[in-house]
């Protein structure tokens, strides 16, 4: 139990010391960018013409611009057309596909403010992850289920919205990256690794030495 304890403790504070990004306290606010996720996280756009809260350049930036459904509730949502769920079970039988779309967006304006220099704070990509929580227990409110077959829908809800509360933590709330740096999960497992090295070394030089203890006279 003891070597496990300190393998675990091992393993934790390499993720802690490499694998977790501090945040940017650097980060301002860009008027432009902020309105657009605004426009995304409380709906609050013209569905006549949902391009005028997003900045000028932004297609021309991201590649694409976002598309209208109705969300959960019925009323009109902004979604990134070939956005997904990205878990492993996708967007299941609850139908979360235009929610994870819908957040989908929401990451690309953060990533759109650090494409042309002005990465939005911290509590922009919880606003964006406020939604996305919000958004799953619609989805699950609004359908015509019920009882068990509801609170399952709940919970799986939770474990989406969980999920990404933990990676946007570890992530220190920055924009979030298209794709994560191998070198910095590398570091992590050599960190790691050095660690139980350490630990090793240290417990061979506390141990007594084997020829000290047989030298010892034996008392009677």
């Amino acid at each position: 139990m003891r070597k496990l304890g300190i393998v675990l403790a091992a393993a934790l504070l390499a993720f802690l010391v490499v694998g977790v990004e501090p945040a940017d306290k650097s980060a301002t606010i860009d008027p432009a960018a902020q309105r657009a996720l605004d426009a995304v996280t409380t709906a609050t756009f013209n569905p006549a013409d949902p391009f005028a809260s997003f900045p000028t350049n932004y297609g021309l930036v991201m590649g694409y611009l976002p598309t209208v459904v109705r969300g959960p509730s019925g009323a009109p949502i902004l979604i990134k057309p070939t956005g997904d769920c990205s878990a492993f079970s996708g967007e299941m039988s609850y139908k979360f596909g235009f929610v994870c779309k819908e957040h989908d967006l929401a990451y690309d304006v953060l990533r759109y403010s650090a494409q042309i220099g002005r990465p939005l704070p911290a509590a922009s990509r919880q606003q964006a992850d406020d939604m996305f929580r919000r958004q799953l227990h619609n989805q699950c409110r609004y359908s015509d289920r019920s009882g068990l077959d509801l609170a399952t829908c709940h919970a799986w809800a939770e474990s989406f919205a969980v999920t990404v509360d933990f990676n946007s933590w570890r992530q220190g709330y920055r924009p979030p990256k298209l794709r994560e740096s191998a070198t910095q999960w590398i570091l992590c497992v050599l960190f790691f690794l050095f660690l139980l090295k350490a630990n090793r070394e240290l417990e061979r030089l506390d141990a007594p030495d084997e020829f000290d203890l047989r030298a010892q006279p034996v008392r009677r």
